[in-house]
């Protein structure tokens, strides 16, 4: 038998991103459940793609992410195999869940790189791997399921951690004079209506940051709608900017607090289209660091583990 079959595997899934902007349109047909895109969005992504670098870090960062997170679990001894899976783009899901079964692994807590509980992510994550489960045999894993972690105090002090460093590089501003907007990704507003709770979840990771931060001025939006044409969860970032645009040439900083890793919603969404939709109201606008690899946050990942293990 192999090794692992005494660890305990740590499964953790994203949404997936192309490696290059060759890789756009398939990766296009497989969020939108194998329907071809029209070559305008897939020229729409390609642009925003090329203004990020050709590629999102994602796959790379996670990568980094898991190898540091097993280093740091398996301190004590090799306890922990640490996988990811994605479920738009490799190594997929259904590939990672196969390897962890052939590896021996028995026992497997999951979850989901999204610290607020949405059935548009951590629900379609979950489905994804028990299906993946289903295909390989490997029904008879015992799975715990982490649905949210949205106010772990771990993550609040990763999220706090960023928004201090980012204070301090504003030193020349008076905090007074800073407006702070956190964000999340949008879902379509029917969701919520059909009992979804991620507007709750993003209340309770703003509500917790703002509590230990405690900024002068803030708002929360939701940021990087969808292109399918139904009403989005708001209000938008740009809404935001708008209302501050108003008060005066103000200072804003962005707290993406639905995001832990770098990718186009961060890199593009945010630092190329809100920092000119900000510029052109002379708004400056600067944002936190994403919390990537950082210690906190692989401690807070390691302590969601450990605390499902008890």
């Amino acid at each position: 038998m192999n090794d692992s079959a005494s660890r305990t595997g740590i499964f953790l899934m994203a949404h997936g991103a192309p490696e290059s902007t060759d890789d756009i349109p398939e990766y296009l047909k497989k969020i939108r459940g194998g329907k071809e895109s029209t070559p305008e969005t897939i020229q729409i992504i390609r642009d925003r793609y090329e203004q990020i670098g050709g590629k999102s870090p994602l796959r790379e960062i996670t990568a980094e992410l898991a190898d540091q997170l097993e280093k740091f679990l398996n301190q004590q001894g090799s306890q922990f195999k640490v996988y990811v899976g994605m479920r738009n783009w490799s190594p997929y899901i259904s590939d990672e869940v196969k390897r962890m079964k052939e590896d021996g692994i028995e026992k497997v807590i999951a979850l989901c790189l999204a610290p607020q509980f949405s059935t548009w992510s951590t629900k379609l994550y979950f489905s994804a791997f028990k299906e993946a489960l289903k295909s390989c045999g490997g029904e008879k894993i015992d799975v715990h399921f982490i649905g949210s972690w949205a106010n772990h105090p771990l993550l609040i002090d990763g999220f706090a951690e960023k928004y201090q460093e980012a204070l301090k590089k504003l030193d020349s501003e008076n905090s007074e004079s800073i407006y702070t907007i956190f964000t999340a990704h949008s879902i379509p507003s029917e969701s919520i209506e059909l009992g979804d709770p991620y507007d709750q979840e993003f209340n309770k990771t703003v509500q917790l940051l703002v509590d230990r931060v405690k900024p002068s001025h803030w708002y929360q939006a939701y940021q990087s709608q969808g292109m399918i044409p139904v009403p989005w969860l708001g209000p938008t970032v740009e809404s935001v900017l708008d209302k501050i645009s108003r008060l005066g040439s103000k200072t804003v900083l962005v707290v993406p607090v639905g995001f832990v890793c770098d990718h186009v919603e961060i890199l593009f969404d945010i630092d190329i289209e809100f920092k000119k939709y900000a510029e052109d109201r002379k708004l400056k606008l600067y944002r936190t660091e994403s919390l990537n690899v950082s210690p906190t946050y692989i401690e807070a990942l390691a302590s969601i583990a450990w605390e499902a293990m008890v």
